[in-house]
C-alpha cells in the first residue's frame, strides 16, 4: 500500500539545467535544478518566484 493519499509525496526526479545558463525571468537568480525538462518557449521562475506567483493565484481545490 502506498502513502500518497496520506499527505506524502513520492519523491520528483530533478533534472540538472547548470550547463544551460538559465536565469529566473522575475528576478534573475541563477537555475541550476529544475523538477522539468525546460521548454524555450515559456518563462522559468526559481523556487521564490514560482512561489510568490502560485500564491497571487489564490488557492487550490
Amino acid at each position: 500500500m502506498d502513502n500518497y493519499g496520506q499527505g506524502s509525496r513520492p519523491q520528483r526526479q530533478m533534472f540538472d539545467v547548470s550547463a544551460l545558463g538559465l536565469k529566473c525571468a522575475e528576478c534573475g537568480t541563477d537555475i541550476t535544478e529544475l523538477p522539468f525538462e525546460p521548454n524555450q518557449d515559456r518563462p522559468i521562475y526559481c523556487r521564490d518566484c514560482n512561489r510568490n506567483r502560485r500564491k497571487s493565484f489564490g488557492p487550490r481545490y
